[in-house]
């Protein structure tokens, strides 16, 4: 059977290894005829299926072949991390879906491998390149990452000098590409755009009648106001939202909320607030400050940075046809 893995990002965070862009991830074998909708640009080389070896093509990234060695040197730096913290069992246990946790470690080194080799290769294109002290740096980790493991795990994992300074280096690269696109970024706010608050909110996600939920969120309000509890104890109990603590300023898409909370004192639960994708209520705990004001400067430009970079590897993953074989994904 085969089926196409489609690369479409949809978000950024900086890791260990520095990409974690969510991507959706399907196998395919090395023959048969591909789905619908594939993404036009470079062709995938053929993967292998069946039992993989390590000269094996595992992935692949367009005309980039990725060998079931490679795979599995990634598959032990993510595995190895988490062994060490949570025991070895960890990766038996259900998910939330029909999956274990150990199938969607794959499917997330997947994801890694896939993202790298892509800004690798849009890197090639833009002419970013390794300098010569980060080849040797690179080079250098490679040769005590492996001197630090047994001969017989190494063996096992793909684990030699030359695969593992491989990795540093695209990883490296990838890392290049990332400063480089968020660099373009700018990195400060105006006074006027980060005077920020910090609040506690319950929220109700939008379903239904509209006028109930804001009758409801109304006599939470009450409920809240004549109780000996706390606005976090409500919260817990009450709001669709795990986290309630949060930072938000002028450069919030709830417009309504923040203009609310810019008049809300502390301490005192504000009035029921409608947004687009459902409805607030909002305690603040602090107001602007220095400390405060640069805190959610920061993560303004941290999601502006990710934003960008997330748009940029859109556009490049749209470049290259991309296959993952079935022997993968069947573990």
């Amino acid at each position: 059977m085969k089926r196409m893995i489609r690369s479409i990002a949809s978000s950024f965070t900086v890791v260990a290894l520095m990409l974690s862009l969510c991507i959706s991830v399907t196998g395919c074998g090395s023959t048969g005829d591909k789905q619908e909708e594939v993404v036009a640009g470079e062709d995938a080389v053929s993967v292998d299926s069946g039992t993989l070896k390590n000269e094996s093509c595992a992935i692949a990234v367009g005309d980039t072949a990725v060998t079931y060695e490679e795979y599995k040197a990634y598959y032990y730096f993510m595995e190895n991390q988490y062994t060490d913290l949570l025991g070895e069992e960890v990766f038996r246990r259900p998910a939330n879906n029909d999956k274990t946790i150990g199938q969607e470690a794959i499917e997330e080194v997947l994801r890694l491998i896939i993202q790298v080799k892509v800004i690798s290769k849009e890197a090639e294109k833009q002419g970013v390149v390794l300098e010569a002290d980060e080849k040797e740096d690179a080079k250098y980790n490679a040769d005590k990452y492996v001197s630090s493991i047994d001969e017989k795990t190494a063996a096992e994992n793909g684990l030699t000098t030359q695969m593992v300074t491989k990795i540093f280096e695209e990883n490296k690269i990838a890392q290049k590409m990332y400063y480089k696109v968020t660099g373009q970024v700018n990195s400060t706010l105006s006074e006027d755009q980060k005077n920020a608050y910090r609040v506690q909110l319950i929220f109700k996600k939008a379903e239904g009648d509209k006028s109930l939920q804001r009758m409801e969120m109304e006599n939470l309000r009450g409920d809240i106001n004549s109780s000996d509890k706390s606005f976090y104890y409500h919260a817990k109990k009450q709001s669709d939202n795990k986290e309630i603590e949060s930072v938000i300023g002028p450069m919030d898409p709830r417009k309504n909320l923040f203009n609310v909370v810019m008049t809300t004192r502390t301490g005192v639960v504000s009035t029921v607030v409608e947004e687009a994708d459902g409805f607030y209520l909002a305690f603040v705990i602090e107001k602007p400050n220095e400390d405060l004001n640069n805190e959610y400067q920061n993560k303004v430009i941290s999601d502006m940075q990710t934003d960008a970079f997330r748009k940029e590897y859109e556009k490049w993953s749209k470049n290259y046809d991309v296959e993952v074989s079935d022997s993968l994904l069947s573990n």
